[in-house]
Protein backbone atom coordinates (compact mmCIF):
# COMPACT_ATOMS: atom_id res chain seq x y z
CA UNK A 1 0.00 0.00 0.00
CA UNK A 2 1.39 3.42 -0.90
CA UNK A 3 2.15 5.82 1.88
CA UNK A 4 0.75 9.12 1.57
CA UNK A 5 2.53 12.40 2.19
CA UNK A 6 1.91 14.26 5.45
CA UNK A 7 1.31 17.89 4.73
CA UNK A 8 0.70 20.90 6.80
CA UNK A 9 -1.59 23.86 5.76
CA UNK A 10 -0.54 27.52 5.81
CA UNK A 11 -2.76 29.40 8.97
CA UNK A 12 -5.19 30.42 6.58
CA UNK A 13 -6.17 26.70 5.33
CA UNK A 14 -4.37 27.49 1.86
CA UNK A 15 -1.81 25.04 0.68
CA UNK A 16 1.92 25.10 0.87
CA UNK A 17 3.75 25.12 -2.57
CA UNK A 18 5.57 21.57 -3.36
CA UNK A 19 8.20 20.77 -2.33
CA UNK A 20 11.73 21.80 -3.96
CA UNK A 21 14.03 18.81 -4.78
CA UNK A 22 18.01 20.05 -3.49
CA UNK A 23 21.07 18.57 -2.29
CA UNK A 24 22.31 18.98 1.43
CA UNK A 25 24.88 21.38 0.58
CA UNK A 26 22.61 23.59 -1.09
CA UNK A 27 20.82 23.88 2.29
CA UNK A 28 24.56 25.01 4.37
CA UNK A 29 26.82 27.70 4.50
CA UNK A 30 29.52 24.69 5.10
CA UNK A 31 29.65 20.99 5.29
CA UNK A 32 32.58 19.89 7.17
CA UNK A 33 34.49 17.72 10.04
CA UNK A 34 37.01 17.77 12.46
CA UNK A 35 40.54 17.62 13.34
CA UNK A 36 42.15 14.45 10.82
CA UNK A 37 44.31 13.09 14.15
CA UNK A 38 45.00 13.65 17.28
CA UNK A 39 45.74 16.95 19.19
CA UNK A 40 47.68 17.64 22.46
CA UNK A 41 45.85 16.95 24.84
CA UNK A 42 46.00 19.19 28.07
CA UNK A 43 44.14 18.28 31.52
CA UNK A 44 43.16 21.95 32.15
CA UNK A 45 42.19 22.95 28.90
CA UNK A 46 38.99 24.71 28.55
CA UNK A 47 37.80 22.78 25.09
CA UNK A 48 36.11 19.58 24.99
CA UNK A 49 37.90 17.29 22.24
CA UNK A 50 34.66 15.22 21.31
CA UNK A 51 34.16 12.73 18.58
CA UNK A 52 30.95 11.01 17.21
CA UNK A 53 30.14 8.77 20.37
CA UNK A 54 29.83 12.40 22.44
CA UNK A 55 26.52 12.51 20.40
CA UNK A 56 23.78 11.30 22.19
CA UNK A 57 19.17 12.29 22.05
CA UNK A 58 20.25 14.97 20.21
CA UNK A 59 22.58 16.56 22.81
CA UNK A 60 26.61 16.96 23.08
CA UNK A 61 27.87 14.64 25.90
CA UNK A 62 31.19 14.98 27.65
CA UNK A 63 32.37 13.29 31.07
CA UNK A 64 35.42 13.36 33.31
CA UNK A 65 37.11 11.23 30.87
CA UNK A 66 36.70 13.11 27.74
CA UNK A 67 40.13 14.60 26.88
CA UNK A 68 40.77 18.45 26.60
CA UNK A 69 42.82 21.30 24.64
CA UNK A 70 43.79 24.20 25.38
CA UNK A 71 43.12 27.36 23.37
CA UNK A 72 45.96 27.72 21.35
CA UNK A 73 44.84 24.25 20.13
CA UNK A 74 41.46 24.82 19.69
CA UNK A 75 42.37 28.39 18.02
CA UNK A 76 44.57 26.08 15.65
CA UNK A 77 41.46 24.29 14.24
CA UNK A 78 37.97 26.38 14.94
CA UNK A 79 35.50 25.74 12.70
CA UNK A 80 33.87 28.71 13.97
CA UNK A 81 30.34 26.50 14.84
CA UNK A 82 27.44 28.69 15.39
CA UNK A 83 24.11 29.04 16.48
CA UNK A 84 22.67 27.24 12.69
CA UNK A 85 25.29 24.15 13.41
CA UNK A 86 23.97 20.62 13.64
CA UNK A 87 26.61 17.70 14.03
CA UNK A 88 26.47 13.99 13.13
CA UNK A 89 28.75 11.00 14.03
CA UNK A 90 30.05 10.19 10.60
CA UNK A 91 32.78 7.18 11.51
CA UNK A 92 31.75 4.17 13.50
CA UNK A 93 28.23 4.46 14.26
CA UNK A 94 26.46 7.09 11.59
CA UNK A 95 24.17 9.42 11.86
CA UNK A 96 23.97 10.40 15.53
CA UNK A 97 23.28 14.06 15.77
CA UNK A 98 23.24 17.01 18.28
CA UNK A 99 22.59 20.78 18.32
CA UNK A 100 25.05 22.68 18.80
CA UNK A 101 24.64 24.86 21.88
CA UNK A 102 28.01 27.52 22.03
CA UNK A 103 29.72 24.31 23.66
CA UNK A 104 33.39 24.81 24.45
CA UNK A 105 34.28 22.07 22.34
CA UNK A 106 36.76 21.20 19.70
CA UNK A 107 35.60 18.61 16.73
CA UNK A 108 37.28 15.34 16.11
CA UNK A 109 37.05 13.46 12.43
CA UNK A 110 34.18 11.46 13.63
CA UNK A 111 32.20 14.49 13.54
CA UNK A 112 31.07 16.46 10.33
CA UNK A 113 28.72 19.64 11.22
CA UNK A 114 26.46 21.35 9.05
CA UNK A 115 25.94 24.72 9.14
CA UNK A 116 22.61 25.62 7.85
CA UNK A 117 21.80 28.75 5.61
CA UNK A 118 18.90 30.93 4.94
CA UNK A 119 17.37 28.26 2.77
CA UNK A 120 16.76 26.11 5.81
CA UNK A 121 15.61 25.88 9.34
CA UNK A 122 18.28 24.30 11.83
CA UNK A 123 15.59 22.17 13.48
CA UNK A 124 13.98 21.07 10.62
CA UNK A 125 17.37 19.86 9.17
CA UNK A 126 17.92 18.15 12.57
CA UNK A 127 15.16 15.99 11.71
CA UNK A 128 15.97 15.76 7.93
CA UNK A 129 18.79 14.10 8.48
CA UNK A 130 17.60 11.29 10.65
CA UNK A 131 15.04 10.44 7.65
CA UNK A 132 14.92 6.64 6.56
CA UNK A 133 15.57 8.10 2.88
CA UNK A 134 18.60 10.45 3.79
CA UNK A 135 20.46 7.76 6.06
CA UNK A 136 19.75 4.89 2.87
CA UNK A 137 21.66 7.30 0.77
CA UNK A 138 24.69 7.67 3.83
CA UNK A 139 24.17 4.12 3.86
CA UNK A 140 25.23 3.78 0.39
CA UNK A 141 27.97 5.80 0.44
CA UNK A 142 29.76 4.35 3.17
CA UNK A 143 33.71 3.29 2.62
CA UNK A 144 35.38 1.08 5.07
CA UNK A 145 35.24 -2.35 6.06
CA UNK A 146 35.92 -3.18 9.15
CA UNK A 147 35.10 0.25 10.66
CA UNK A 148 32.60 2.58 8.71
CA UNK A 149 32.68 5.66 7.64
CA UNK A 150 30.81 8.64 5.50
CA UNK A 151 32.34 10.93 3.52
CA UNK A 152 31.65 14.70 3.35
CA UNK A 153 31.48 14.74 -0.91
CA UNK A 154 28.46 11.84 0.30
CA UNK A 155 26.68 13.82 2.52
CA UNK A 156 27.10 17.39 0.61
CA UNK A 157 25.35 15.04 -2.74
CA UNK A 158 22.80 13.45 -0.56
CA UNK A 159 19.00 14.44 -2.77
CA UNK A 160 16.65 15.97 -0.36
CA UNK A 161 12.97 17.26 -0.37
CA UNK A 162 12.49 20.69 1.33
CA UNK A 163 9.18 22.60 1.80
CA UNK A 164 8.91 26.39 2.45
CA UNK A 165 10.69 27.80 5.92
CA UNK A 166 6.66 28.52 7.21
CA UNK A 167 6.11 24.46 6.52
CA UNK A 168 9.61 23.69 7.64
CA UNK A 169 8.68 25.77 10.88
CA UNK A 170 5.66 24.07 11.41
CA UNK A 171 7.10 20.37 10.66
CA UNK A 172 10.63 20.96 13.37
CA UNK A 173 7.81 22.35 16.28
CA UNK A 174 5.31 19.15 15.42
CA UNK A 175 8.55 16.55 15.65
CA UNK A 176 10.47 18.60 18.48
CA UNK A 177 7.11 18.06 20.63
CA UNK A 178 7.65 14.13 20.13
CA UNK A 179 11.37 14.62 20.63
CA UNK A 180 10.43 16.09 24.07
CA UNK A 181 8.01 13.11 24.83
CA UNK A 182 10.96 10.80 23.88
CA UNK A 183 13.31 12.39 25.50
CA UNK A 184 11.31 12.53 29.15
CA UNK A 185 10.37 8.88 28.46
CA UNK A 186 14.28 7.81 28.04
CA UNK A 187 14.48 9.90 31.11
CA UNK A 188 12.06 7.39 32.88
CA UNK A 189 13.60 4.21 31.71
CA UNK A 190 16.85 5.48 32.61
CA UNK A 191 15.58 6.40 36.37
CA UNK A 192 13.85 2.88 37.08
CA UNK A 193 17.65 1.41 35.71
CA UNK A 194 18.97 3.30 38.47
CA UNK A 195 16.20 2.44 40.60
CA UNK A 196 16.81 -1.18 40.06
CA UNK A 197 20.92 -0.85 40.42
CA UNK A 198 20.32 1.05 44.01
CA UNK A 199 18.27 -2.08 44.57
CA UNK A 200 20.76 -4.65 43.73
CA UNK A 201 23.55 -2.88 45.60
CA UNK A 202 21.57 -2.98 49.14
CA UNK A 203 20.58 -6.72 48.30
CA UNK A 204 24.07 -8.22 47.20
CA UNK A 205 25.93 -6.04 50.20
CA UNK A 206 23.09 -7.52 52.78
CA UNK A 207 22.68 -4.26 53.86
CA UNK A 208 18.54 -4.84 53.28
CA UNK A 209 17.74 -8.51 53.87
CA UNK A 210 14.53 -10.16 53.44
CA UNK A 211 13.12 -12.71 56.28
CA UNK A 212 11.06 -15.63 55.63
CA UNK A 213 7.62 -15.76 55.33
CA UNK A 214 7.01 -16.57 59.18
CA UNK A 215 8.89 -13.42 60.39
CA UNK A 216 12.11 -15.55 61.55
CA UNK A 217 16.10 -14.53 60.09
CA UNK A 218 17.18 -16.63 57.40
CA UNK A 219 20.78 -17.94 57.43
CA UNK A 220 23.94 -16.37 56.78
CA UNK A 221 25.22 -16.75 53.50
CA UNK A 222 28.04 -18.52 52.29
CA UNK A 223 30.78 -17.71 50.45
CA UNK A 224 30.86 -20.32 47.23
CA UNK A 225 32.69 -20.55 43.76
CA UNK A 226 30.44 -20.36 41.26
CA UNK A 227 31.70 -23.69 39.99
CA UNK A 228 29.84 -24.83 43.08
CA UNK A 229 26.61 -23.33 42.41
CA UNK A 230 25.94 -23.76 38.95
CA UNK A 231 26.89 -26.70 35.78
CA UNK A 232 28.58 -25.11 32.81
CA UNK A 233 26.86 -26.41 29.52
CA UNK A 234 29.78 -24.90 27.30
CA UNK A 235 30.27 -28.00 25.27
CA UNK A 236 26.61 -28.07 24.18
CA UNK A 237 26.52 -24.81 22.56
CA UNK A 238 27.52 -24.49 18.41
CA UNK A 239 28.59 -21.25 16.62
CA UNK A 240 26.55 -20.76 13.20
CA UNK A 241 28.52 -18.45 10.95
CA UNK A 242 26.45 -16.17 9.09
CA UNK A 243 26.24 -17.66 6.03
CA UNK A 244 24.84 -21.16 8.15
CA UNK A 245 22.00 -19.67 9.70
CA UNK A 246 18.72 -20.43 8.29
CA UNK A 247 16.14 -17.76 9.33
CA UNK A 248 13.60 -18.84 11.39
CA UNK A 249 11.65 -18.35 14.62
CA UNK A 250 13.95 -19.34 17.78
CA UNK A 251 16.30 -16.87 19.05
CA UNK A 252 20.27 -17.26 18.30
CA UNK A 253 22.41 -15.35 21.24
CA UNK A 254 25.74 -14.50 21.13
CA UNK A 255 27.50 -12.20 23.84
CA UNK A 256 25.18 -9.34 23.69
CA UNK A 257 22.16 -10.93 23.76
CA UNK A 258 20.06 -11.68 20.80
CA UNK A 259 21.37 -11.59 17.52
CA UNK A 260 19.92 -13.15 15.38
CA UNK A 261 16.97 -16.03 14.55
CA UNK A 262 17.50 -19.62 13.48
CA UNK A 263 15.25 -22.60 12.20
CA UNK A 264 16.45 -24.95 14.73
CA UNK A 265 17.05 -24.52 19.05
CA UNK A 266 19.58 -26.26 21.02
CA UNK A 267 18.49 -25.42 24.71
CA UNK A 268 14.91 -25.79 25.69
CA UNK A 269 14.83 -24.66 28.75
CA UNK A 270 15.59 -21.50 31.31
CA UNK A 271 19.35 -21.17 32.08
CA UNK A 272 21.76 -18.33 32.63
CA UNK A 273 24.20 -16.98 29.67
CA UNK A 274 27.35 -15.01 30.62
CA UNK A 275 29.18 -13.11 28.18
CA UNK A 276 32.67 -14.88 27.18
CA UNK A 277 34.02 -11.97 25.25
CA UNK A 278 33.86 -8.27 23.95
CA UNK A 279 34.13 -5.00 24.49
CA UNK A 280 31.30 -4.73 26.84
CA UNK A 281 32.37 -6.88 29.18
CA UNK A 282 34.76 -4.07 30.56
CA UNK A 283 32.61 -0.85 29.04
CA UNK A 284 28.95 -2.12 30.53
CA UNK A 285 26.58 -0.30 27.94
CA UNK A 286 24.55 -3.44 28.05
CA UNK A 287 23.81 -6.48 30.48
CA UNK A 288 27.03 -9.25 30.21
CA UNK A 289 24.20 -11.92 32.15
CA UNK A 290 21.02 -12.25 31.38
CA UNK A 291 18.30 -15.28 31.34
CA UNK A 292 17.36 -17.55 28.45
CA UNK A 293 13.96 -19.08 28.62
CA UNK A 294 12.11 -21.26 26.19
CA UNK A 295 14.07 -22.48 23.13
CA UNK A 296 17.00 -21.11 21.47
CA UNK A 297 20.45 -21.34 20.15
CA UNK A 298 23.74 -20.08 22.17
CA UNK A 299 27.08 -19.63 20.12
CA UNK A 300 30.32 -20.05 21.30
CA UNK A 301 30.44 -16.14 22.74
CA UNK A 302 28.53 -16.81 25.83
CA UNK A 303 29.39 -19.32 28.97
CA UNK A 304 25.75 -21.49 29.59
CA UNK A 305 25.25 -21.87 33.07
CA UNK A 306 22.75 -23.73 34.64
CA UNK A 307 21.78 -23.72 38.71
CA UNK A 308 22.38 -26.86 40.51
CA UNK A 309 19.64 -27.78 42.88
CA UNK A 310 19.38 -25.60 46.08
CA UNK A 311 19.88 -22.61 43.57
CA UNK A 312 18.17 -20.45 41.61
CA UNK A 313 18.81 -18.95 37.95
CA UNK A 314 17.37 -15.53 38.40
CA UNK A 315 19.60 -15.05 41.61
CA UNK A 316 22.49 -16.19 40.39
CA UNK A 317 22.31 -14.08 36.85
CA UNK A 318 21.33 -10.80 38.72
CA UNK A 319 24.41 -11.42 41.26
CA UNK A 320 26.77 -12.22 38.18
CA UNK A 321 25.24 -9.01 36.44
CA UNK A 322 26.54 -7.06 39.68
CA UNK A 323 30.33 -7.94 38.90
CA UNK A 324 32.88 -5.63 37.90
CA UNK A 325 34.75 -7.97 35.65
CA UNK A 326 37.96 -5.66 35.02
CA UNK A 327 39.70 -7.90 37.66
CA UNK A 328 38.68 -11.44 35.91
CA UNK A 329 39.42 -10.17 32.27
CA UNK A 330 42.15 -12.50 30.80
CA UNK A 331 42.19 -10.95 27.23
CA UNK A 332 44.22 -8.00 25.68
CA UNK A 333 42.78 -5.79 22.68
CA UNK A 334 39.39 -8.06 23.15
CA UNK A 335 38.56 -8.64 27.00
CA UNK A 336 38.01 -12.61 27.69
CA UNK A 337 36.43 -14.32 30.67
CA UNK A 338 37.56 -17.70 30.43
CA UNK A 339 35.76 -20.65 31.97
CA UNK A 340 38.63 -21.83 34.34
CA UNK A 341 38.28 -18.34 35.61
CA UNK A 342 34.41 -17.93 35.11
CA UNK A 343 34.44 -20.95 37.86
CA UNK A 344 36.81 -19.29 40.39
CA UNK A 345 34.13 -16.62 40.80
CA UNK A 346 33.40 -16.20 44.74
CA UNK A 347 29.70 -15.55 45.08
CA UNK A 348 27.62 -14.38 47.80
CA UNK A 349 25.05 -17.25 48.26
CA UNK A 350 21.42 -17.40 50.89
CA UNK A 351 19.53 -20.22 51.32
CA UNK A 352 17.28 -21.03 48.66
CA UNK A 353 13.93 -19.02 49.74
CA UNK A 354 16.08 -16.11 50.24
CA UNK A 355 17.52 -16.16 46.87
CA UNK A 356 13.90 -17.05 45.46
CA UNK A 357 12.62 -13.82 47.20
CA UNK A 358 15.57 -11.45 45.64
CA UNK A 359 14.96 -13.06 42.56
CA UNK A 360 11.68 -12.30 42.83
CA UNK A 361 12.09 -8.67 43.63
CA UNK A 362 14.54 -7.56 41.07
CA UNK A 363 12.14 -9.75 38.64
CA UNK A 364 9.18 -7.91 39.11
CA UNK A 365 11.48 -4.08 38.69
CA UNK A 366 12.51 -5.54 35.38
CA UNK A 367 8.78 -5.99 34.58
CA UNK A 368 8.42 -2.34 35.05
CA UNK A 369 11.52 -1.55 32.91
CA UNK A 370 10.08 -3.51 30.39
CA UNK A 371 6.58 -1.61 30.15
CA UNK A 372 9.17 1.44 30.40
CA UNK A 373 10.68 0.82 27.22
CA UNK A 374 8.07 -0.56 25.39
CA UNK A 375 6.54 2.76 26.14
CA UNK A 376 9.79 4.90 24.90
CA UNK A 377 9.46 1.80 21.78
CA UNK A 378 5.62 3.17 20.85
CA UNK A 379 6.93 6.62 20.44
CA UNK A 380 9.70 6.50 18.51
CA UNK A 381 8.08 3.80 16.26
CA UNK A 382 5.66 6.16 15.83
CA UNK A 383 8.09 8.68 15.78
CA UNK A 384 9.54 7.09 12.12
CA UNK A 385 6.38 6.51 10.86
CA UNK A 386 5.74 9.89 10.68
CA UNK A 387 9.37 10.87 9.65
CA UNK A 388 8.50 8.37 6.71
CA UNK A 389 5.59 10.15 5.77
CA UNK A 390 6.71 13.56 6.13
CA UNK A 391 9.89 13.07 4.02
CA UNK A 392 9.19 10.79 1.20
Amino acid sequence: MAVHKLRFKADNGSNYPELTVAKLDDLCEKIGDGLHGTPIYSQTGNYYFINGNNLENGKIIVSSDTPKVNDSVFEKNNKELNDSTILMSINGTIGKVAYYNNEKVMLGKSVAYFKVNYKCIKEYCYQLIQTANVQCQFQKGLTGSTIKNLGLNTIKNTNVKVPCLPEQQKIAEFLSTIDTVIAKQKETVSAWEERKKGVMQKLFSQEVRFKADDGSEFPDWEKKKLEDVVEFLDGQRKPLEAGQRVSGKYPYYGASGIIDYVENYIFDEELILLSEDGANILDRNYRVCFLAKGKYWVNNHAHVLRAMDGNVNGFICEQLESFDYRKYNSGGAQPKLNQATCRAIIMNIPCLEEQQKIADCLSSLDDVIEKQKATLAAWEEMKKGLLQQMFV
